[in-house]
């Protein structure tokens, strides 16, 4: 009994020393430069390309990519994305429910990120049915905003969260809610006002909901060393994301000795807004 007991106990390090060697010569013999290249190829389209410097796998059954760029190829120069780093690790438990996650995690612009993006299928490419991004010190002036002119010269560091789903595969919006705050940092205004060109804040907090094409926002508040702006109201959403309408309404304060409190509203679209004051 006692040297069967001792056989089992046998069998069973064997078997793990076999899935250690095993986990060893897969991560020493894994065909990196292939796979990055299968990958890249797989994500190339008339809009996107996808590049990183090298890829290797993950631990537990992931791949992790490094120095990974997302650019159009009409504007390389002008990359959408730049990250350090991006770890992508399929959850494989999923295999059996009706939306296959993935999750991932990264380092960019000196903050940190991560996430899961939920899928109908890992093998077949499909629009994702549902994501979530959260997201911590990122470094503002580090950003090149491509495609987001109205966000040029804004900086600060940056945390939040994103959250989407689609109802339906055919949905062309999904709902979701957003999160976002701002810290020590400036935005260029599209034109001066009372001899004021910038808005140095302190902090700025963002909350809204995204339904049916329109990011509803609850709350906008801006603390900022000469002006606090407090605003609420919506984006319709465009399919160029700059084209997107503007309507916000809320209260201006100059924050100097004199406390004068103004009404503003803002319209026009995010590559042109237009400011009134009353």
């Amino acid at each position: 009994m006692n040297r069967l007991r001792f056989l089992k106990k046998k069998a069973l390090w064997f078997t793990l020393y076999g899935m250690g060697i095993t986990a060893v010569f897969f991560y020493v013999l894994f065909p990196s430069e292939l796979a990055k290249q299968r990958l890249e190829d797989g994500m190339r389209s008339p809009a996107l390309e996808l590049k990183s410097t090298s890829l290797s796998p993950s631990l537990p059954f992931g791949i992790a990519l490094n120095h990974v760029t997302l650019f159009s190829p009409q504007s390389p120069d002008r990359p959408y994305f730049h990250g350090d780093r991006l770890d992508i690790q399929p959850s494989w438990w999923s295999f059996f429910s009706k939306r296959k996650n993935i999750r991932f995690s990264g380092r960019a612009y000196s903050g940190h990120f991560d996430g899961r993006v939920g899928l109908k299928s890992f093998m077949l490419p499909s629009q994702p049915v549902e994501g979530r991004l959260n997201f911590s010190n990122m470094d503002l002036g580090k950003i090149g905003f491509t495609g987001a002119s109205f966000a040029k010269g804004l900086t600060g560091t940056a945390e939040g969260s994103f959250s989407c789903v689609f109802a339906e595969a055919t949905d062309r919006y999904p709902t979701g809610n957003l999160s976002l705050y701002l810290t020590k940092g400036a935005y260029p205004l599209p034109e001066p006002f009372l001899g004021i060109s910038r808005i140095d804040f302190d902090r700025v907090e963002i909350y809204g909901q995204l339904k049916n094409g329109v990011l509803k926002l609850e709350k906008i508040e801006i603390y900022g060393t000469q002006i606090n702006c407090f605003l609420s109201g919506d984006i319709s959403l465009a399919g160029e994301v700059v084209n997107s309408t503007l309507n916000l309404k809320g209260v201006l304060e100059i924050t100097d000795k004199s406390k004068m409190k103004m009404n503003v509203t803002v319209g026009g679209t995010l590559a042109s807004p237009s400011f009134r004051y009353i």
